[in-house]
């Protein structure tokens, strides 16, 4: 399995931070997070960046990920790992449901909040396609394999009626650019914070179209998904507004994990905002109080942390 050590720790660094936990043995933790070319790799490693500058004795490893679907599934059985999802996965994973009939995720905790995805569905603009409906007989790709995003489509195609009539393409999202440069597919989706490296990438290359969710389609999903706008002008050639759907992003980790280690990677994540808050734009819209949001209990650890500031952390039920 691929691990990418993140850019922070240098040699340099991490002599410095072997000095500061006085020579005894660091905990070593994987954060597993997004494919390197996602916003949410760049996320990680501003988290990892604050974890390591403010718990010195604790070293954090990054590592690529297909998805957040395989994010949760993996938290069943890894050590020491802290991993990114949409809230939605981790409720339909704590309960047992969909993908996650197998169970054994009763021990998923949240951490922190992290800029939410936005569900962006693009196709070429010579495509004639100009309303999901119309995507009824074509190639489309509906995320990268593994992902949330592919699982939002799917709801979406279902509520809008067209799901069995749509030829999903399930590759790597990695290819996603190529294969609608190269007609493979008419178009392809991706979960992102604004704006999008993938659709900024194929936008300065070619034109294009991002697809909107009418609200009559909207209301039938309103319960899972929040409404989101990406603003005309984002990307190259989209000077109009798109309605679309989002969904409230989070860090995570399972019981397993010390409170003691949560405790110093939740301090450590909130006192050095500065950190996380350069790696991207996005970065700075994060709110404390989005902790209340992210669908399961906090873990032990974090709320030690919570409670110390003094921030009421609400209740979570099921």
């Amino acid at each position: 399995m691929k691990r990418v050590w993140v850019a922070v720790l240098t040699a340099c660094l991490a002599a410095v931070f072997a000095a500061g936990a006085g020579g005894e043995e660091k905990v070593r933790l994987i954060l597993k997070s997004a494919r390197q070319a996602s916003v949410y790799y760049a996320f990680a490693v501003g988290q990892a960046g604050a974890i390591m500058e403010g718990a010195p004795d604790i070293e954090v490893t990054i590592e690529e990920s297909p998805g957040s679907m395989v994010n949760v599934k993996e938290s069943r059985i890894r050590e020491n790992f802290v991993f990114t999802s949409p809230t939605t996965l981790i409720s339909s994973a704590r309960q047992g449901k969909g993908d996650f009939s197998e169970g054994g995720y009763e021990k998923i905790r949240s951490l922190w909040p992290l800029p939410g995805i936005i569900m962006h569905w693009v196709v070429r603009e010579d495509s004639g396609i100009n309303d999901l409906k119309e995507l009824v007989g074509k190639r489309f790709i509906p995320g990268g394999a593994g992902s949330a995003g592919v699982k939002v489509t799917e709801t979406v195609f279902d509520a809008l009626g067209i799901k069995d009539n749509v030829t999903m393409v399930l590759i790597d999202l990695n290819e996603g650019v190529q294969a609608v440069k190269n007609d493979r597919a008419i178009g392809f989706a991706t979960s992102s914070s604004v704006p999008a490296g993938m659709i900024s990438e194929i936008a300065a290359t070619m034109p294009i179209r991002l697809l909107g969710l009418d609200d009559w389609a909207y209301e039938k999903i309103s319960g899972q998904y929040s409404r989101r706008v990406i603003p005309a002008g984002t990307y190259s050639g989209v000077d109009y507004d798109v309605n679309t759907i989002g969904q409230i992003v989070g860090a995570y980790a399972t019981l397993d994990v010390s409170e003691d280690v949560v405790y110093k990677i939740t301090r450590a994540f909130w006192e050095n905002r500065p950190v996380w808050e350069k790696t991207h734009p996005a970065m700075k819209l994060i709110q404390l109080e989005d902790v209340n949001l992210l669908k399961a209990p906090v873990h032990p650890g974090a709320l030690r942390y919570y409670r110390e500031i003094g921030f009421e952390v609400k209740e979570y039920k099921e």
